[in-house]
């Protein structure tokens, strides 16, 4: 049985310490991520490809729009981890369960957001591979 890869949170329990080192670590491997966005817009470019490809123009034009949505989203997502970061030091100024209740949930669905953007970064990423390395000239 396959496993999938469905998002958990594990907050509730954690520090504030925890919780800002995790945002951080969302906000390096975003960045990473904006990085492989503009490297696949420049591979895209490259005169790299077997002339008699299929549809080439059509499929690269494809994966460049793709590769925009994807570094737009990426770009949003990096906005509000910045501002959801700088509310974090708010979580320690919260003194009953209601709001700390509020802090939590919505740091689990910024959580959420990124994990989901991982999958689809991944996937997209995935179908990309395969297809240009179908098209290159030289294989690998």
């Amino acid at each position: 049985m396959e496993t999938k890869n469905i998002f958990k949170s594990f907050n509730e329990n954690k520090s504030i310490e925890e919780l800002k080192y995790n945002m951080l670590q969302f906000k390096t491997r975003l960045e990473e991520l904006i990085i492989e966005c503009k490297f696949f817009k420049k591979l895209i470019e490259a005169s790299i490809y077997k002339s008699n490809s299929i549809n080439l123009f059509e499929n690269l034009e494809k994966f460049k729009k793709d590769m925009n949505c994807l570094e737009k989203e990426t770009l949003e997502l990096l906005k509000d981890i910045n501002s959801h970061s700088n509310s974090i030091t708010n979580k320690i100024e919260c003194e009953d369960l209601v709001c700390d209740n509020f802090f939590i949930g919505s740091h689990d669905r910024l959580e959420e957001k990124i994990h989901k953007l991982f999958i689809k970064s991944m996937n997209l990423k995935f179908k990309w591979f395969q297809y240009l390395e179908s098209v290159f000239r030289v294989k690998f």
